[in-house]
């Protein structure tokens, strides 16, 4: 009853969005998800209400979740399983100007220190990350000083709230295209006897004409791990980011070396940071199928990324990473007791190449993956085509093949998938996505499943949207930034639905 009574809430809360005006400073949003599997006869119901208000200097929220049940991965649901409450509020208060100002945050709140390598803390409901941390943060802006403090508590996997976690960023912008900052991150366990683990690190940044460089370089410290190493520090981290612009060419280059630089809580549950993982999200499904998560504990690679414009109509992006376990004589290995030498965990390779004029648009790609979890290599061309029939109106047709080979036994395994879409921008779209996986677990005998379904999509008006799904889709991993979350076969219904006020 209270999840029909919702969605009554949510439709009524879109039909009149338009002609509702909330009062000044009052701003809301909902996003729903709701699915119904056929095989299990299970239905979910995810749900985050935001209500914000803000007067002046001073600006306050909250957000109401509902989980029916929650993810059944327990460091997502935090033993929440059947859940609703208000799980994010806070108080904010800022005085002066952008140049010159001072914020204060008392509550829940997310925050980033650099590009991530020491503290990020953010929510990403694509794969269920939230590690919001409750207590205070405070942020100065004067002149060319950017200072920042924090100190919360993040939830473990038992929703409690008992590492208390501190953190400082400073960086300055003085000097004509050259930022320099310094962060420093320590946390301190629940159990007195427990020692802190605390991470430092130093960062540049520097923009030129044609070119412009990211390096940060950072080290790990837990006196109770480098007494029993005989060493200063415990793990170290660099982070490198070179791009260049030269006329219509433009290339990317990033290099990673962690080793032994993750910070968690004491139950491991929650992580405090998140490195940039020289991974590539990409658009289409099968690139997608075999993902490989970050580890910062224990991972040392390169990426690189070009573009080059032929000309008004044509584009070539070629990108190549390596990703490979740490030598025996890192801090990691060491820690561990494991002698294993360096070895590939992960090759990527996919170029584009991609044709645009007036009346269509073309899109040859070829990927190839070799990825050591799982040690598979998988080969994947696709081919996507858009036919542009007038200003609003598209039709876009998606053909991705995926032969995959899994090392350790030889098995050979085949996927097909077709993507056909309608859409009518900015109202609506129409799609159809089928999938179809060729095995042969014996000699001569052919096994084939098959997947689809239908989505439609629809604005109402300029504040909400809504999507509908009907079918079945394939199991898998969902992967952003390194960071991935598994869903399982589905065959039912899925409806979401997002409405934003102000």
């Amino acid at each position: 009853m209270k999840k029909i009574l919702l969605f009554v809430i949510l439709l009524i809360n879109t039909t009149f969005g338009q002609i509702i005006e909330l009062p000044s400073g009052i701003s809301l949003s909902n996003q729903l998800e709701f699915s119904y599997d056929n095989e299990l006869q299970r239905q979910t119901l995810e749900n985050w209400f935001n209500l914000d208000y803000s007067y002046e200097n001073f600006k306050t929220g909250l957000r109401y979740e509902v989980f029916q049940p929650n993810d059944i991965n327990p460091a997502i649901n935090r033993g929440k399983v059947n859940y609703s409450d208000i799980s994010f509020k806070y108080l904010e208060y800022e005085i002066g100007e952008k140049k010159s100002k001072i914020n204060t945050i008392i509550g829940n709140y997310y925050t980033t220190f650099g590009r991530g390598l020491l503290l990020k803390i953010y929510e990403d409901r694509n794969v269920r990350v939230d590690n919001n941390l409750q207590g205070i943060k405070f942020e100065v802006n004067f002149n060319n000083f950017r200072l920042k403090a924090v100190s919360g508590m993040a939830e473990n996997s038992k929703a409690e709230r008992k590492d208390v976690l501190r953190g400082f960023d400073a960086e300055f912008r003085g000097i004509d295209k050259l930022n320099l900052g310094f962060s420093v991150v320590s946390n301190q366990p629940y159990f007195e006897e427990i020692k802190p683990t605390t991470l430092f690190s130093g960062r540049f940044a520097y923009k030129f004409d044609v070119f412009d460089i990211y390096t940060e370089y950072g080290i790990k410290k837990n006196s109770q791990l480098e007494e029993n190493l005989n060493e200063n520090y415990v793990g170290k981290a660099i982070y490198s980011n070179l791009n260049f612009y030269i006329n219509d060419f433009s290339i990317s280059t990033e290099f990673k070396y962690y080793d032994n630089f993750s910070l968690t809580s004491y139950d491991g549950t929650i992580n405090y940071n998140t490195p940039p993982s020289l991974t590539t999200d990409y658009s289409y499904i099968l690139l997608n199928r075999h993902p490989f998560s970050l580890n910062p504990n224990n991972e040392v690679g390169f990426q690189i990324s070009t573009d080059y414009l032929v000309n008004d109509e044509n584009k070539l992006t070629v990108n190549y990473g390596r990703t490979y376990s740490l030598e025996k004589d890192s801090f990691f290995k060491k820690i561990s007791n494991s002698t294993t030498e360096s070895e590939l965990l992960l090759e990527d390779v996919f170029t584009k190449f991609e044709n645009t004029s007036n009346s269509f648009g073309l899109i040859f790609g070829f990927g190839y993956k070799m990825e050591a979890i799982t040690n598979t290599k998988s080969l994947t061309p696709v081919c996507e085509f858009k036919y542009f029939i007038d200003e609003v109106n598209t039709i876009k047709t998606v053909v991705e093949h995926q032969q995959s080979n899994v090392l350790s036994t030889d098995e050979k395994y085949f996927d097909d998938v077709l993507t056909l879409e309608w859409m009518n921008s900015p109202d609506f779209s129409l799609s159809f996505v089928g999938e179809m996986e060729t095995r042969e677990p014996e000699i001569d005998k052919i096994v084939r499943n098959f997947w689809g379904f239908i989505r439609f999509g629809y604005n109402l008006f300029d504040n909400s949207e809504i999507s509908l799904l009907a079918g079945s889709r394939q199991a898998g991993n969902i992967c952003i930034g390194g960071v991935c979350r598994y869903e399982p076969e589905f065959s039912g219904i899925e409806l979401k639905y997002n409405v934003r006020l102000f």
